[in-house]
């Protein structure tokens, strides 16, 4: 990658870590493009320059962290660990993203796509099924979990464990208590 390409890599990514600690301090009726540029250290303008509209910067925003906690968990998974280890490690991760975004998640993408968001979102979405359905099979293919499973499923399962932000539970009681009772249900 050139310097040039680094620069903007690294701008565009400013922009984006500046907007979502606006948007944690502030909420989304106080994020003002301002602060993003004064927070990523650059003009205005260059905000603009990025994205142009404020919409436009809150997509990339959820693509940008999205996709993070999507390539987190490809590696996750395919870390050489046993199967129940590496789902450990994923639903941790997941629950840090679902934390990271407590309250925003949902406001951000209604409003940074309010006519198309279903199918932007579904197709997000696609990705990380994909990533747990190779996930699954890989745990059939070794023998971890039993064969004949509903891959899609099984998968589709995996993605919504730890989606109960609003619960105070232990995380690490919580997470092992995920783990132990899927684990019941699939293992070989």
């Amino acid at each position: 990658m050139t310097t040039e390409a680094r620069n903007v890599t690294d701008k565009r990514t400013a922009i984006l870590e500046a907007t979502i600690r606006v948007l944690r301090e502030r909420g989304l009726s106080g994020l003002k493009v301002e602060e993003v540029a004064r927070r990523a250290e650059v003009g205005k303008g260059t905000v603009y320059l990025y994205f142009e509209h404020k919409q436009d910067l809150l997509k990339a925003l959820v693509e940008h962290r999205t996709m993070r906690f999507y390539d987190d968990a490809a590696a996750i998974t395919k870390l050489d660990l046993p199967f129940a280890e590496r789902l450990w490690k994923l639903l941790e991760r997941r629950l840090e993203f679902v934390d990271e975004w407590r309250g925003l998640w949902s406001a951000v993408a209604r409003e940074a796509d309010p006519e198309g968001q279903r199918a932007w979102l579904t197709g997000m979405h696609r990705h990380y099924q994909n990533i747990l359905e190779n996930f699954v099979r890989a745990g059939v293919a070794s023998g971890e979990l039993r064969s004949g499973l509903d891959v899609p499923l099984t998968a589709a399962t995996i993605a919504s464990l730890g989606c109960s932000p609003q619960l105070d539970f232990p995380r690490r009681e919580f997470i092992t208590n995920l783990v132990e009772v899927f684990m019941k249900g699939v293992s070989a």
